[in-house]
């Protein structure tokens, strides 16, 4: 009884495998063709304080490609990790009109090294990759509010 039952598995899977195309796993590759991330992150210096991080971001491609709205993550985690220490923060930014969008993060610890990424949303739900918070040089970096990027 076995053999039968191991013969139609494999030929099932056989069949499946010949397939020319998955319209929906096509149509889910084209579109994520179109969830452009945003673009360089920037810690905005002035207008953050020893407790809130200020940051601004190119939204230029993602709001030309249809995004609705900006995930903003912060954690002093740099896998953004939430337990075992690890904290996380999590904000929706809604798209200005601005080609550059911008948020400021309150509460943090003072002193504390946190580490922030950006993500546009789209319909459906969807979300582009993550921008990072980076240095001149584009390495992903910390930073201490109100003092600066931590190397």
């Amino acid at each position: 009884m076995k053999k039968p039952l191991i013969f139609l598995a494999a030929a099932a899977a056989l069949l499946f495998s010949c397939r020319d195309s998955d319209p929906v796993r096509e149509a889910l590759l084209k579109r994520s063709e179109n969830l452009s991330a945003p673009a360089s992150v920037t810690y905005d210096a002035p207008n953050s304080t020893s407790v809130s991080l200020a940051v601004y971001w190119d939204a230029t491609e993602p709001i030309n490609n249809g995004a609705i709205s900006f995930l903003v993550q912060v954690s002093n985690d740099e896998y953004f990790f939430n337990g075992d220490g690890g904290s996380l923060i999590e904000r929706t930014v809604d798209i200005s009109s601005s080609p550059n969008d911008a948020v400021i993060i309150t509460g943090l610890t003072s002193g504390q090294s946190y580490f922030l990424r950006v993500a546009a949303t789209y319909p459906g739900p969807s979300r582009s990759d993550w921008a990072y918070l980076s240095d001149a040089s584009g390495k992903t970096s910390a930073v201490i509010p109100g003092t600066g990027l931590v190397n």
